[in-house]
């Protein structure tokens, strides 16, 4: 190497580490911009909506990043649990996470079927005689869109195996995509063991639980209900309306 060539290589490894230095010096006071009080309330923050969805507080930086990416233009305001879902390529966190979604689910159908109901007590006692509008028509039952149907019904009744019956049979004689009949059993005192015996009875409904068609729960939270049996249907808006 020349006498030439070396001086320009030597000018160009100064220029190399001046314009290093100035990155990290910029990068330096960038972060020093940051208050401290920022990034402690965002990791409060950040760990609070992780407990509320039963998440880790790395899974939910992880949701945090995916939404800030491609995930976030194909479906904005998806929640934490399908985005993570969809997006993990390990199968025993895709197990986690789909329990998490059926457990989250299922909780939040019940609440809003329980205030449904609530809401159902609440305009018989404060208009007893004025009807009320729905956005349900009962008479056009079929839909491109598969239908979440409820039922809330005592354990003793004499018509709830019928009922219960034929509801999935209807079911099984939609056009298009069958929905998900939820069956809520009052009068088992939370026993599994007597949720069991009481389903065994009806094959259809074992039958239907097997393929995913139908759920079973206990329905004590509605034991209050005087007017059961009850069958609600989710409207267009995912609103719960009782039908019959």
């Amino acid at each position: 190497m020349n006498a030439y060539t070396a001086r320009v290589v030597n000018t160009a490894n100064i220029l190399l580490a001046a314009w290093l230095a100035l990155v990290i010096s910029e990068n330096a006071r960038a972060s020093e911009s940051i208050p401290l009080e920022y990034n402690e309330t965002h990791t409060l923050d950040s760990r609070h909506r992780a407990e509320q969805w039963g998440l880790t507080i790395t899974q939910y930086g992880r949701y945090e990043i995916l939404m800030a990416g491609q995930r976030g233009l194909w479906s904005p305001g998806l929640d934490p649990i399908t985005a993570l879902g969809v997006s993990t390529d390990s199968d025993a966190e895709r197990r986690q996470l789909a329990e998490l979604f059926v457990k989250t689910e299922f909780e939040r159908t019940r609440k809003e079927l329980a205030f449904q109901l609530a809401v159902d007590a609440a305009w018989q006692r404060l208009y007893p005689d004025t009807p009320r509008l729905v956005s349900f028509n009962p008479s056009t039952p079929d839909s491109t869109q598969s239908q979440r149907i409820a039922i809330i019904l005592r354990a003793g009744s004499a018509d709830a195996h019928d009922l219960v019956q034929r509801l999935l049979t209807r079911q099984q004689h939609q056009k298009h995509q069958p929905g998900t009949l939820d069956v809520h059993v009052v009068g088992t005192a939370g026993n599994d063991a007597t949720l069991r015996a009481w389903a065994d009875q009806l094959p259809a409904l074992q039958q239907a639980l097997a393929q995913g068609r139908a759920t079973l729960n206990h329905g004590d939270q509605f034991r209050e209900q005087l007017d059961l049996p009850a069958i609600y249907r989710k409207d267009g808006a995912g609103q719960w309306v009782r039908s019959e």
